[in-house]
């Protein structure tokens, strides 16, 4: 088995997780006074919030696989912000 099989069996795609970190460094461009463990750990949730979200989008807006990189990219930008957005509308309709 290999490191990336490894990561597949724990439900982690490295091409969205890469996305979605690109987009938390693009967002970092744009932030100030961070230290450097804050900057990595922004980075890493940018990507692991792409690698689960993501295909949970994808699914609900009915969208198809082009859209799986630039959609995991967003997310990684847009960080906690875009997972705050989406608990707030699930529990708009759960509260329905």
């Amino acid at each position: 088995m290999t490191f990336i099989d490894l990561l597949k069996s724990i439900g982690i795609e490295v091409p969205l997780v890469i996305a979605g970190s690109s987009g938390a460094i693009v967002l970092l461009t744009k932030v100030k006074n961070m230290t450097r463990t804050q900057r990595f750990l922004v980075v890493l949730s940018g990507g692991l919030s792409a690698n689960y979200i993501t295909p949970l989008l994808e699914k609900v807006l009915g969208w198809d696989d082009s859209t799986h990189y630039g959609l995991a990219f967003l997310v990684g930008y847009s960080g906690m912000e875009f997972v705050k957005l989406l608990i707030n509308e699930s529990l708009k309709k759960v509260s329905k």
